[in-house]
């Protein structure tokens, strides 16, 4: 009798114990739905592609692999100075990241834009989750390099925050010899450790009691691929330079948290060709445009507070629509400006031992 109560204890927590791993794999499914799936940008504050037609844009489509295939967008055709590839944000694409493609192309560099996997006009259901940019990054980089086109140019890579992850971690897929330099700007280092200092994520409630299902999910989708980090890449690309910038006040990848900023006494030892800078009095989404389109930002923040306070702090999808719609052409491309001083100091690292 003992010994068959033993087992019904044994049977009841070996069930209790799967029962609380599939909830956990539940609880980390909603949240990689909720921050990787597709996102609809119907409106935005800011300068859209057709904002600017003098700016050219050519889109063409890179297939990555059997039915899938990547948007990318070529602008400043005629520059010679070098190609900036530019990796965006998470919940983001391409045209989102018009305003640093028009201080690269202020510049005098080529620009190469692209929608990452679940963004924009290139194909997949969602961005499936933080290592998948350096994966497309790597994808994009491949084609580049074999594109006349591109040929006798430097490359040059930048990207913010995911993006920021991208050109830092996409050494860890191979080598890459044609890139000169590099900007990572409020970039993360490791994908899982970004999850749980994330604020939008379920993971950061949970702690400990997810990080099971969470590395049993990122093993699932991304294989080897979870382990590649932002430090790692930077120690493998032996030839490339690194410039490390972060906002002073960002709260989305913290400064002395998940970022790779924060692991700049780990890569002391790659000597100057790793710098580190912070963007003084910046924020997350600000640290590229100019003080003035700050300060009219910031008047656009009270606008939109006052906006949904008339309407009990949340606007219903018209009203949401119709505050957008009465944003034009002129204050979108205010609200975009570039800040030259940013991407002068950024050139002028991409052209050092030139």
């Amino acid at each position: 009798m003992p010994d068959a109560l033993a087992l019904w204890v044994i049977a009841a927590l070996v069930g209790a114990a799967a029962l609380l791993f599939l909830l956990q794999i539940l609880m980390v499914g909603i949240t990689f739905s909720l921050l990787y799936g597709r996102v609809k940008h119907t409106h935005s504050r800011r300068a859209l592609f057709s904002d600017l037609p003098a700016i050219g844009v050519r889109r063409e489509f890179v297939p990555v692999c059997r039915r899938r295939k990547l948007a990318v967008y070529h602008l400043g055709e005629e520059n010679k100075k070098g190609l900036v590839i530019l990796s965006h944000g998470i919940r983001d694409r391409a045209e989102g990241y018009f305003s640093e493609a028009r201080g690269f192309l202020n510049e005098g560099y080529r620009v190469l834009l692209y929608d990452a996997t679940g963004s924009g006009a290139s194909s997949g259901r969602s961005q499936r989750g933080l290592p998948q940019s350096a994966i497309d990054l790597h994808r994009i980089l491949s084609w580049a390099e074999q594109q006349p086109c591109f040929e006798g140019l430097g490359v040059y890579l930048y990207g913010h925050s995911w993006g920021g992850y991208a050109v830092c971690a996409v050494f860890c897929k191979g080598e890459h010899p044609r890139v000169k330099a590099v900007c990572s700007l409020s970039g993360f280092s490791d994908p899982s450790k970004m999850l749980f200092e994330s604020g939008s994520t379920l993971t950061v409630h949970f702690g400990r009691f997810m990080y099971p299902a969470l590395l049993f999910m990122q093993g699932m989708r991304f294989g080897r691929a979870m382990y590649d980090t932002a430090e790692k890449g930077i120690r493998k690309a032996k030839g490339t330079r690194f410039l490390i910038l972060h906002a002073e006040h960002d709260q989305a990848v913290r400064l002395n948290g998940a970022s790779v900023y924060a692991r700049r006494a780990e890569l002391g030892s790659e000597g100057s060709r790793v710098k580190f800078e912070v963007v003084k009095g910046r924020h997350h989404l600000n640290a590229w445009f100019s003080p003035a389109a700050c300060e009219r930002d910031e008047a656009f923040e009270e606008r939109y507070r006052k906006m949904t306070g008339k309407f009990g702090f949340r606007l219903t999808e018209a009203q949401e629509e119709q505050f957008y719609a009465d944003i034009g052409r002129e204050e979108r491309i205010a609200l975009s400006e570039p800040d030259p001083a940013f991407f002068r100091r950024i050139d002028m690292f991409f052209r050092e031992g030139i």
